[in-house]
């Protein structure tokens, strides 16, 4: 039961942060990567992953693509 209740309040709180995601970036950003936030949401909501580890997948996909981006310049 805890495990449900837990749930809800993680898909909550992401929803929660939605005005925020609003307010940041334009709508077809937000389109683009719903699909993966959701996923993301659901891997946290589930136990299946933590959101550090979330964090840290994103922020590795982060450094990778400056690491790219700064040998095209």
């Amino acid at each position: 039961m805890k495990k449900n209740v837990d749930a809800e309040r993680i898909r909550a709180a992401f929803k929660a942060t939605q005005g925020i995601v609003e307010h940041e970036f334009e709508q077809h950003v937000i389109d683009a990567s719903q699909v993966y936030v959701d996923a993301m949401i659901e891997r946290i909501a589930s136990g299946e992953s933590s959101f550090e580890e979330e964090d840290e997948v994103l922020m590795m996909k982060w450094r990778a693509m400056k690491t790219l981006q700064g040998k095209d310049s």
